[in-house]
């Protein structure tokens, strides 16, 4: 009798473990990402689709022929495919999906894996969202955010940072861009890199359990930043503001000129006679300052940056970084004149911003971080030097290759950038995953990397 009734109670036990058995499986599949590509493509309203291999359109019988060039419309808020002047299909979003992993899609000549959904974006262009899995995008994201020369071990770390930095926002549609991360698709694979991701496959940095917001960026100058003092947002404890001995700190300086177009010998009552032959003096800068006027009172103006008046930057956080600053300027609307029939020179004017937001208008390849050391003001210019590229929040990446080259593991340098996380093995790879076939790229050899900035 005993032995009947421990049987029995053996069986509901097995029997009540056996859907957190099956959750468990569920939750250990390696997740799909959707992702929007910008970065390559911009804002198209026809683009060019080739496929390599076998695909189906929608969920209709049709099958896409290899090596065939189509062509996917925006056309009155839907989308429609082409095959030459035939019509194939049209709806408001239009799916292909392959029937193997191996097959590749030619959007625009670039090559991606996945499938895709084509859908219509501001009523007039084409979106193509490619859905790919975690591991696969990795391997076309790894190598364009950070060089795939660089050591193995660091590229484990960016591996793992990408990876962690997905898997936080897996349910949302992401894009292409620094916005994310940069995405290449199948142009960008690289041995190396792919290696690194095959190697850390399904690992991902948590706190308490969960997934953290691996952030990242080129260089931190030689100190981290919180992610309080960067955005605002509560104090995290694996984001502290601490030394980083191992940082290449990425010196920078800019000069911003305070004369922007003298106005001497110009006729100030017909602007016709000098306006398409008068430039600014810092192009890069004064053109988002008139795209922020456009946004901001001037729509569809055409406008001349004068003279820069103030350029400030204050308020030190503990790591030496601004967080705020001032900017003044004058400028001139093409069709605005005072009462004397000359162009009225107008003032724009930002107190106590966000000094991201400022960095943001001189460029934040120009300005590369608020890490600033040294500001000088004379009577024409306001020039800064600083150190370190994009927000130091978490991971350097020149950090991580140079405690890489002294020998550290990507586990070291991941509990470094990442205080008090754990890196668990979060799920495991897909039966295909991992079979995507690399290939070398020749990439530029900028002198920064494709990080957040």
């Amino acid at each position: 009798m005993k032995k009947l009734i421990s049987i029995f109670l053996i069986g509901i036990l097995l029997f009540g473990l056996m859907p957190m058995r099956m959750e468990a499986e569920e939750s250990t599949k390696e997740p799909e990402l959707h992702v929007k590509l910008v970065n390559y493509l911009g804002n198209q309203t026809s683009i060019s689709l080739k496929v390599s291999g076998s695909f189906s359109l929608g969920s209709t019988s049709t099958k896409l022929s290899s090596g065939k060039t189509y062509t996917v419309k925006a056309e009155q808020s839907k989308i429609s495919l082409y095959d030459g002047g035939t019509k194939l299909i049209s709806g408001a979003d239009v799916a292909i999906t392959p029937d193997s992993e191996q097959f590749t899609v030619f959007i625009n000549g670039r090559e991606y894996y996945g499938s895709f959904n084509f859908v219509v974006e501001s009523g007039i262009y084409v979106r193509p969202i490619n859905n790919i899995y975690l591991e696969d995008y990795l391997k076309s994201v790894v190598p364009v955010e950070m060089y795939p020369s660089w050591n193995k071990e660091a590229l484990k770390v960016q591996a793992v940072a990408a990876r962690t930095y997905a898997y936080f926002r897996l349910g949302k549609v992401i894009n292409d861009t620094t916005t994310y991360q940069v995405y290449g698709g199948a142009d960008t694979l690289y041995q190396r890199s792919s290696e690194a991701v095959e190697e850390t496959a399904g690992e991902i940095v948590t706190y308490n359990g969960r997934a953290i917001d691996a952030l990242f960026s080129a260089s931190n100058g030689g100190m981290t930043e919180s992610n309080f003092n960067e955005y605002g947002s509560p104090p995290l404890p694996y984001f502290p503001v601490q030394r980083d001995d191992y940082d290449k700190k990425v010196a920078w300086d800019v000069n911003i000129q305070k004369q922007q177009v003298n106005l001497s010998g110009l006729d100030l009552s017909n602007p016709n006679s000098w306006w398409n032959s008068t430039y600014e003096k810092d192009g890069t800068f004064t053109s988002k300052l008139k795209t922020w006027l456009n946004q901001n009172g001037y729509s569809n103006k055409q406008i001349k940056i004068v003279s820069i008046s103030d350029l400030s930057f204050y308020n030190k956080t503990e790591s030496g970084r601004v967080s705020s600053g001032d900017l003044k300027f004058q400028f001139l609307v093409k069709d605005q004149f005072d009462s004397t029939g000359k162009l009225k020179l107008q003032t724009g004017s930002m107190t106590n911003v966000v000094a991201d937001r400022i960095r943001s208008f001189i460029g934040m390849s120009i300005m590369m971080s608020t890490l600033i050391t040294e500001a000088n003001e004379s009577s024409t210019s306001f020039s800064f030097a600083g150190l370190g590229f994009g927000h130091g929040v978490g991971l350097s990446q020149h950090g991580a290759n140079n405690r890489a080259n002294a020998g550290h593991t990507y586990q070291d340098i991941l509990s470094f950038y990442y205080p008090g996380t754990q890196l668990v093995k979060q799920y495991e790879q897909h039966e295909e995953s991992g079979a995507l076939s690399p290939v070398t790229v020749q990439l530029n050899g900028h002198d920064r990397l494709f990080a957040l900035s």
